[in-house]
């Protein structure tokens, strides 16, 4: 079994997001996914996986470099109590792109507005409040690091224990979701959540796809890949 090693990437996605009104710097437009892994039946999900991946979206006036972003929170984890895991993401909100600072397991809410005070003295500028009076769907795609292993040949697993296995193309995101929904209907266990991204890996995009279910078996992963790759060839 080969050894973890780290590799930058992107993760399509798409979850339920909605206004955080408490904690934050006044007058920033601040949202939070707080129910991750959508596609998995929740009352089975463990409380610390819906912890750490509970995710806060400070929405930034302008587009930051994720190298902008990196920095920042670097210096920014020197004085925090508990460093926080920020990095790039775009969001469509109101048919409109907007970009944000990520931050991923938040253990302290009540820390939110110093953490936005101090990017704001890195030079970031927050969006104004908007008005959001439902939580709503959202897609969004997050740039992120992965440490991940090669189990078998185009099968990786991270160290959370998630499975990401490599496709041949990019597949644009709602013809993923209706690829997913056949895959789901006919497969042994349609109780995984499910997203699309691709890995910076030898000089070159290589093309996943990224399933979470809580004590899955590499069977059901092949069994997942070879309905996905059969479905792909129908469209491709």
């Amino acid at each position: 079994m080969g050894k973890f090693f780290e590799v930058t990437g992107y993760l399509n996605k798409e979850e339920t997001v909605h206004v955080i009104s408490d904690y934050k710097l006044k007058n920033t437009f601040v949202v939070i996914a707080d129910e991750p892994y959508p596609g998995y039946h929740y009352h089975r999900i463990d409380a610390r996986m819906i912890e750490q991946n509970t995710t806060v979206f400070l929405i930034t006036r302008t587009r930051n470099t994720w190298a902008s972003i990196i920095r920042a929170t670097e210096k920014i984890n020197k004085f925090l109590d508990e460093p926080i895991d920020a990095s790039y993401a775009n969001l469509d909100l109101f048919n409109v792109p907007h970009f944000a600072i990520r931050i991923m397991g938040l253990k302290n809410m009540e820390e939110l507005e110093t953490i936005q005070k101090a990017y704001q003295e890195e030079g970031f500028t927050f969006m104004k409040n908007k008005r959001m009076s439902d939580a709503r769907a959202t897609f969004f795609k997050v740039k992120r690091f992965f440490n991940v292993k090669e189990i078998e040949e185009g099968i990786y697993q991270d160290d959370d224990g998630m499975y990401y296995f490599t496709i041949k193309r990019k597949i644009e995101w709602e013809l993923f979701r209706k690829i997913t929904f056949n895959v789901k209907s006919n497969s042994s266990s349609n109780n995984f959540d499910v997203v699309d991204g691709a890995f910076y890996m030898n000089h070159k995009l290589v093309d996943f796809i990224r399933i979470y279910k809580p004590d899955c078996d590499l069977e059901l992963i092949k069994e997942i890949r070879v309905k996905y790759q059969k479905q792909i060839e129908k469209y491709f």
